[in-house]
């Protein structure tokens, strides 16, 4: 018996309880050979881990039923028990087999049964009638053969995608607990990828052109994109309250003069020795003021409205204010 020999017999006669079963494991290739002492070494120094992958790489390298029971022990150790079930099944069916190993076969039957009741299960229910459809599970493809079936999983954190041509991609987080039980995740019917019309100019536009903007030539086309843009929408708020304000100014004149007229019947005259009508007066002009004010301030936030409208326009314009003697105007070039 070589060294490898007992070093498989001594680690699973504390998995399992039982030595002849499991003497003859070892590796024949060197690189094999290698990752197997270094897994067992791991394992013994307490690096559970690092001595498991170490053990998966040389089962990859070269499989064995001995190598495949240390994988198995090793997974279920580390909570992996779908890994551990897979190794198990995996080493039995081997030494099925090869014939003439009837005691290790048994052995793996035996783990693998009693990790059956333990497993959690994952089940990705796919809608049919999407051609073309891929579901990956952390990015590894899943087989269609696969799908709406209950697959034995270690727990953990799993990336759920679905993809198809024509169609905007899915994906969904999974948790996997470690408790025995039927985790299911439906991918929903997938929305199909929306289709741009194109617009009036865009047969042989220039490759130039940037985007909302045809070119041909020297000229440039601007596509409208719609009426409400933020700049309009803010217009029309800015255009509410400029309105009010000349409604408010409205209101002060005709409030002026009716309290100048009330003033002008008890003060017909330019000098006037009548307190009340010399009141009204006041008021009067108070309130004419305030219209001014009002009328002023109303009709440039309104000026203002026209020219943020004009300005977030979705077609190309030119705005500029123009300002002269007791007058103010709005210059534009372009097309409405």
């Amino acid at each position: 018996m070589t060294l490898v020999d007992r070093a498989c017999v001594v680690a699973l006669i504390a998995a399992v309880g039982v030595a002849s079963p499991l003497s003859t494991a070892r590796a024949q290739s060197a690189e094999a050979e290698v990752l197997f002492r270094d897994g067992r070494k791991l394992i013994k120094g307490g690096k559970l881990a690092a001595g498991c992958d170490k053990l998966a790489a040389s089962e990859r390298l070269e499989s064995s039923i001995g190598t495949l029971l240390n994988v198995g022990d090793c997974r279920e150790k580390l909570g992996k028990l779908a890994s551990a079930w897979a190794a198990f099944r995996k080493a039995e069916a081997m030494a099925k087999r090869a014939g003439g190993d009837d005691k290790r076969q048994a052995e793996a039957a035996r783990r693998a049964a009693q990790l059956e009741p333990r497993l959690s299960n994952l089940v990705i229910e796919v809608p049919s009638g999407i051609e073309g459809l891929v579901i990956r599970r952390d990015g590894e493809v899943i087989d269609e053969a696969l799908w709406n079936t209950a697959l034995p999983i270690d727990p953990g954190s799993y990336t759920i995608a679905a993809e198809a041509p024509g169609y905007v991609a899915w994906s969904q987080s999974v948790p996997v607990g470690a408790a025995a039980k039927r985790q299911v995740v439906v991918v929903p019917g997938l929305e199909r990828v929306p289709v741009a019309e194109p617009g009036p100019f865009a047969t042989g536009a220039s490759p130039d052109a940037q985007p909302g903007r045809l070119t041909s030539g020297s000229a440039v086309v601007t596509v409208e994109r719609g009426t409400w843009s933020t700049t309009r929408k803010l217009a029309v708020a800015v255009a509410v309250v400029g309105a009010g304000a000349v409604g408010t100014g409205v209101y002060f004149g005709l409030h002026a003069k009716d309290l100048q007229d009330r003033a002008d019947v008890r003060c017909p005259l330019t000098v006037c020795a009548d307190a009340e009508g010399l009141r009204l007066n006041d008021q009067a002009q108070t309130s004419a003021r305030r219209a001014n004010i009002l009328y002023i301030g109303g009709g440039a936030t309104v000026a203002t409205a026209v020219l943020m409208w004009l300005v977030g326009a979705p077609n190309e314009t030119v705005v500029s204010p123009t300002a002269g003697d007791h007058r103010v105007g709005i210059a534009m070039t372009g097309r409405f």
